[in-house]
């Protein structure tokens, strides 16, 4: 969703580490240690947490003219509260909507993605524990 916004930039070790790496090296973790613990659906809500803290800091970085690349005061396309679209608009042109809507969307979309995480969890822990059983004296 990004990449083609940022051209050669997007293609940086630094991004690829960020943005690629980094996630899948948090999945595997928590697929591989999350068998331990316990984890219940009402947990989905703690994974929006990052997110909407990240989401108050650019708007805070925003507000007070930070530039997270020069000439750039936000951080992702979908962030720039300046935009055609603005807060709650729409628009013909990147970002399509405003940023709330954008926040939204990807609020939604991350408690979703945590609670298939979560289930899938749940099923591996309950065919660990199936195997277990089964293969004790």
């Amino acid at each position: 969703m990004l990449a083609p916004t940022r051209g050669d930039q997007a293609w940086n070790l630094r991004n690829i580490l960020t943005h690629v790496v980094a996630p899948i090296a948090a999945i595997a973790d928590f697929f591989v240690t999350g068998v331990f613990g316990r984890l219940e659906k009402k947990h989905t809500f703690f994974g929006i947490l990052p997110p909407l803290a990240y989401v108050i800091y650019a708007a805070v970085a925003y507000v007070n003219g930070w530039e997270f690349i020069p000439g750039k005061c936000y951080p992702y396309f979908f962030l720039n509260w300046g935009s055609p679209a603005g807060a709650f608009g729409f628009c013909g042109e990147l970002p399509y909507m405003g940023c709330v809507w954008w926040i939204l969307i990807g609020m939604a979309l991350i408690l979703l993605l945590g609670l298939i995480y979560i289930l899938i969890l749940n099923a591996m822990k309950r065919r660990r524990t199936k195997r277990e059983t089964n293969t004790d004296p």
